[in-house]
């Protein structure tokens, strides 16, 4: 596990705007661009102290840049959060560097490649990401954030939990997996005083949907969907499903007869299949 500390002598904070922060400790993986790179951004503010996580050191440590300019201390960890025993070891030493984390959020997660095998490692990739990366995440944190009976975790998820998309059998299951974990997490931790967020967006503009092939209705900019996610964290909101032009048509097409929704989404998806030697 790489650790890269704050340290002294770092650039003056730039003038922000003096509002209290709504979260003060924040531990975030995935945190090097796109979604998580925005999330960070908007949650810095002088005062806040963050853990930033991710695999791509170069990248971590730009952001870490930018965030100590608005006034935050930060350490970052370079490692893949598949690693039950990295994430162990950077859980602990955030809580000893800044405290039990009030803003918890498990934001790594790939696609894969589109349209592998069924029998291709690259599913077991995106299923261990997915779902055992966030599982590893949130485990470390919660004898603390139970102990103290406070804390917020924001877990995100995707409207493709909702229904098997087609050539999307990994990512589907592995998002699918993970929504009805944190359902059951939700019942735990309400009861020790922490809520669970579980946070589906729909399209979002990073380098995971760069290269899809097919339309992205109501496709977001990461800056705002960041500010939608932090804005539904501060409600408590159970369960978070974005933008609703597209979860509600999603949640209609799921309920439809399998034969018509196949046929649907035959219709959308489309794309030949790479040539095979």
């Amino acid at each position: 596990m790489e650790i890269h500390p704050e340290s002294p002598g770092n650039t003056p904070p730039e003038k922000t705007s003096s509002r209290t922060p709504f979260f003060s400790r924040i531990f975030l993986t995935g945190a090097s661009s796109g979604l998580g790179k925005a999330l960070a951004l908007e949650s810095a503010h002088p005062g806040v102290s963050m853990g930033l996580l991710a695999r791509r050191t170069s990248l971590l440590e730009s952001l870490a840049g930018e965030v100590r300019k608005k006034g935050v201390n930060v350490t970052i960890y370079t490692g893949d959060v598949r690693d039950k025993t990295f994430l162990q070891e950077a859980g602990m030493d955030f809580q000893q560097r800044y405290g039990v984390p009030d803003c918890l959020i498990a934001n790594a997660g790939i696609r894969g490649p589109l349209y592998a095998g069924m029998t291709d490692r690259c599913e077991e990739d995106v299923m261990e990401t997915n779902f055992h990366g966030a599982r590893n995440t949130i485990l470390p944190f919660l004898p603390g954030m139970t102990g103290n009976r406070s804390g917020s975790i924001l877990v995100i998820s995707s409207l493709a939990s909702y229904l098997a998309l087609p050539e999307a059998g990994g990512y589907c299951a592995s998002k699918a997996a993970l929504n009805l974990w944190c359902g059951s997490l939700r019942y735990d931790l309400k009861q020790h005083g922490v809520t669970l967020t579980l946070v589906n967006p729909g399209f979002i503009r990073t380098e995971m949907t760069q290269d899809n092939p097919y339309p992205m209705p109501f496709v977001l900019e990461p800056e705002k969907a960041a500010r939608l996610i932090l804005k539904a964290a501060r409600k408590k909101t159970p369960v978070y499903s974005f933008p609703a032009g597209l979860a509600w048509p999603l949640r209609f097409l799921a309920s439809l007869p399998l034969p018509l929704r196949e046929f649907l989404l035959s219709r959308v998806v489309r794309r030949k299949h790479p040539s095979r030697t």
